[in-house]
């Protein structure tokens, strides 16, 4: 019912994790080239911060589900969390924190490569004409 909705919200997917993906390769050439950062500390430092934003996430969450949502849980948002969060860590080469299942399992369709790009697809949201002009004062 809503494809341009849920091709959108597949691009935006895509592109961020392209991003992490790349945030991951720099760190894994990073830790070849300075082995010596990734200590202890560090260690100890991305597990508070990943812990500070798993209950940062909780708090919109609470905020946002707090009316309720047909099929969506603040438990189950908590163990999706906990559990891309240790995603995070083993792609980081670091212990995992949490141990939690994802229990949102139609979320790992989200990643998959899409068959057909963007270009290739029927550009409908551009038949219809506009009309008018396009001016910018001063202010812009």
């Amino acid at each position: 019912m809503l494809n341009g909705l849920a091709a959108g919200t597949n691009w935006v997917f895509r592109d961020e994790s392209s991003h992490i993906a790349f945030a991951f390769e720099v760190i894994a050439t990073i830790r070849r080239e300075e082995p010596g950062i990734f200590d202890a500390e560090l260690e100890r430092q991305a597990a508070v911060m990943m812990q500070q934003a798993i209950e940062c996430e909780m708090s919109f969450a609470e905020d946002l589900l707090s009316q309720g949502v047909a099929g969506l849980s603040l438990r189950d948002m908590r163990s999706y969390l906990e559990f891309t969060a240790d995603q995070r860590l083993a792609a980081l080469k670091l212990p995992e924190l949490y141990g939690s299942r994802n229990p949102f399992g139609f979320l790992n369709l989200q990643d998959v490569q899409e068959l057909t790009n963007f270009f290739e697809r029927r550009a409908s949201a551009y038949q219809v004409g506009v009309t008018g002009a396009v001016t910018f004062g001063e202010e812009f």
